[in-house]
């Protein structure tokens, strides 16, 4: 019997050994490639000695000239100035791009997203007690095998997910317009990214010329550099400004006007995201948005609903007394408990006593969802926004009777409800009165939230805050369509 030379068995065994990242090639510094104006996706980004920078701003990202396949590494150096939201790494894994996020949700989580079409407050890979500290520089890292995706936060493994890749998407907040591309972001946060770097393991890594300390960037491969074409947008501040002519083409509706929507918010307690995201759409394609609330004063949002550094405070442009339903296209009710306060017909009592709401503003508001009707204009209620429409009364019944719709499946703020009931779901309030439910999760894409937007004629709802966005766009699509009245 041949046997094996012991110095043989032995490189044998440390060959099988060997970790992937242990074979991988040497990091090579993608920092100084990154064309801060033509990366730009939304936010506003600059470059300087210290690495790139951006403002803080809703859904701030930027496109990566790299567009890798197979296995890899991903790292980036940041300081968090501001803010008390998100860093986001964006990678592509199995040919899907998804995004590494710490200290999310407004609630220190990190994780990655989406998985089967749930963000990580409700997915497998949910780590708690992730807090970034502002000031302070971090290491955050993505390493992409073939069976699994891993997330370090200064070199500490803090999430694993097993899988190709196939499983992964890109949720609609941080959707880059080149799926394949590595990306960054940063949520409501000025950040400084120091440093960014990739490194290939296995398959190829495109990249463009980039300055390496160990290894020049032709070594990596020899393909052309694949650059995403964007376009830069304005940051949208924390309470998102009228856009402007210069900021985008003036939409026009099919009476040649430039469309207008009045956006109702609570002046305590509305969800942010489901007041600021529509508009960010609306005002994207160049509709007028004005702001109404029951008194002409500051109003404030739950938190940690994606309200900024000044805590998401928006000053209404007039009441809803003053509204005139002529001036505008579209009503839009955003959520929040605080909705509740516009309720005009619910007969039971809450405990907090702020959202029993005020009995001439209730009036106001049954009247402008009368004089929208009868002009035949859209009416849209976001989450718990729909209870208004579900509690208005237009020619003695609810505006929502008859109507397909569709709500929120979270419980309603406590208190007693209309029979003695306590505390029941949001939804309740539509179906109570007469609303034709869809299923939660129904449309569109069973395994995601973004896509459940109902319209039945004029009457436009949306079942939760992940589907704020996607409202905004089909309401903007509507009235700046041929078809739109």
């Amino acid at each position: 019997m041949k046997t094996v030379p012991f110095l043989t068995l032995a490189v044998l065994c440390l060959s099988l050994l060997i970790s992937p990242a242990a074979k991988a090639d040497n990091w090579v510094d993608i920092t100084q490639q990154v064309d801060a104006a033509k990366a730009a996706v939304a936010g506003e980004w600059s470059k300087s000695s210290d690495g790139l920078t951006v403002r803080a701003a809703s859904g701030a990202r930027l496109v990566l000239p790299s567009k890798p396949t197979g296995e890899y590494d991903f790292r980036v150096a940041f300081t968090r100035k501001s803010g008390r939201h998100s860093i986001g790494l964006f990678f592509v894994a199995g040919g899907k791009q998804a995004a590494f996020e710490i200290d999310a949700w407004g609630q220190h989580l990190a994780g990655f997203q989406n998985i089967r079409g749930q963000d990580f407050q409700s997915n497998p890979t949910r780590v708690a007690d992730q807090a970034l500290e502002n000031g302070r520089r971090y290491s955050a890292e993505v390493r992409v095998r073939k069976d699994r995706v891993e997330g370090y936060l200064d070199e500490k493994l803090i999430v694993t997910h097993r899988s190709d890749g196939s499983d992964f998407t890109q949720p609609n907040l941080w959707k880059l317009p080149d799926a394949a591309a590595l990306g960054l972001g940063a949520w409501e946060a000025e950040t400084v990214f120091h440093k960014i770097e990739v490194r290939r393991v296995s398959g190829d890594l495109p990249l463009a010329s980039a300055t390496s300390s160990s290894t020049p960037a032709s070594t990596v491969n020899s393909k052309p550099v694949q650059t995403a074409s964007t376009t830069p947008r304005p940051a949208p501040a924390s309470t998102p400004a009228p856009t402007t002519s210069a900021q985008a083409p003036a939409a026009r509706a099919a009476n040649g006007k430039q469309p207008r929507v009045l956006i109702v918010i609570a002046n305590q307690h509305f969800f942010y995201r489901e007041y600021s995201e529509p508009r960010q759409e609306l005002e994207r394609v160049g509709c007028v948005v004005e702001v109404a609330a029951g008194f002409k004063q500051t109003c404030h949002p739950h938190p940690n609903t994606g309200e900024g550094a000044d805590r998401g405070a928006v000053n209404p442009d007039l009441t809803i007394a003053e509204a005139d339903a002529s001036r505008y296209d579209a009503l839009l009710f955003s959520g929040g408990w605080g909705s509740s306060m516009y309720q005009y017909a619910f007969e039971g009592s809450y405990q907090n006593t702020v959202y029993n709401g005020d009995r001439r503003v209730k009036e106001a508001v049954n009247k402008l969802i009368n004089d929208f009707a009868k002009q035949d204009k859209y009416i849209c209620g976001l989450c718990h926004g729909v209870s208004v429409l579900a509690w208005s009364r237009v020619n003695g019944r609810s505006l929502l009777a008859g109507k397909r719709a569709t709500g929120p499946t979270l419980g309603g703020p406590p208190g007693v409800y209309p029979g003695g009931r306590n505390s029941m779901p949001s939804r309740w309030n539509a179906e109570f009165n007469g609303a034709r439910m869809v299923a939660p999760n129904s449309v569109g894409n069973p395994n995601t939230l973004t896509d459940d937007v109902v319209i039945d004629g004029k009457i436009i709802t949306g079942q939760d805050d992940p589907t704020a966005r996607e409202l905004g766009r089909q309401l903007a699509q509507l009235l700046t369509s041929n078809k739109s009245k």
